[in-house]
């Protein structure tokens, strides 16, 4: 499970939000990952929401079931071990014949959720895209520059799709309906640069599905001495896999077995320099490089 702050901004000016929990769990099969969330949210005053989420291709969504989260958790690894790894764009429409900014390439509700699918076309063009788009019925949305600066990193590093989400909040935390998000991706990904605008210390806790294990060179995002292994890596049947949710088991390849482990990602939110990117070691091993030991993380 995941706990950590993700960047909302709240429509109206001085609304504190609170998201003190944050459940994600991941299945990567070397192409394609699935990835669940639930956010657990909070705010000083009722408002709306907006949060952002940059992927590296175009994603499909849709609601998950709630139960996936607590089945998965029921069957992560709880024996303790020493882990000497470490510790744990968009803007105005433009003139005649300018291309928009980006595009919305689909819009869809689901429960608490207003989301957005949008391709990025212009990163200079941002912030009047968004002002558009989110403020002009919502009270002027602004967003803050250094957020504008982290999108910014993503688009120059070839980030073209992102996940805009508008959300309810009302003053007491409530968990919203959990979410689905499938994309191609040839390494397993996490973002986590984009929490860099917001304050204080986080643990995020991922739990991962794969049928590989991996080498500290795979790590080629935020490096393996800044992810904490509490425990090895179990192997789990293909049943149950399909048992906490039948399309893990599909994108999978319906294995005989796959690897379960939790990582952990400790830190000031405002100092992730690097998103959570490993490379499938199919690949180190074509380079000649050495192939994973039995027991990797």
């Amino acid at each position: 499970m995941c706990r950590a702050d993700m960047g909302s901004i709240p429509f109206k000016k001085g609304v504190r939000i609170v998201e003190p929990n944050q459940d994600a769990i991941i299945a990567w099969n070397g192409k394609e990952q699935l990835l669940y969330l639930q956010t657990t949210l909070g705010a000083s005053e009722e408002t709306k929401v907006l949060e952002v989420m940059p992927l590296p291709s175009k994603p499909t969504v849709e609601e998950a079931d709630p139960g996936v989260f607590t089945r998965c958790k029921s069957l992560l690894p709880r024996v303790v071990v020493r882990d000497s790894g470490g510790a744990a764009p968009f803007s105005t429409l433009g003139g005649p014949g300018e291309l928009p900014a980006a595009r919305v390439v689909e819009r869809k509700t689901i429960g608490a959720h207003d989301i957005r699918t949008v391709e990025l076309l212009d990163a200079e063009r941002f912030t009047a895209w968004v002002t558009a788009e989110f403020g002009a019925a919502n009270e002027g949305l602004e967003i803050p520059a250094p957020l504008l600066a982290v999108i910014g990193e993503y688009a120059r590093d070839g980030y073209k799709w992102f996940l805009f989400d508008v959300v309810d909040v009302k003053q007491e935390t409530a968990k919203k309906s959990p979410l689905r998000i499938r994309f191609e991706t040839d390494k397993l990904y996490y973002p986590m640069r984009i929490t860099r605008t917001e304050k204080g210390h986080t643990t995020v806790s991922l739990s991962i599905l794969t049928t590989v294990l991996f080498n500290k060179e795979d790590c080629i995002g935020i490096p393996r001495e800044d992810i904490k292994v509490p425990a090895r890596p179990i192997e789990i049947t293909g049943a149950k896999v399909s048992w906490i949710d039948p399309p893990l088991f599909a994108l999978l390849g319906r294995p005989q077995a796959v690897q379960l482990r939790t990582w952990e990602i400790s830190g000031e939110i405002d100092s992730f320099q690097k998103d959570l990117l490993i490379r499938n070691p199919a690949t180190a091993k074509k380079e000649g490089e050495q192939v994973v030991p039995p027991n990797g993380p």
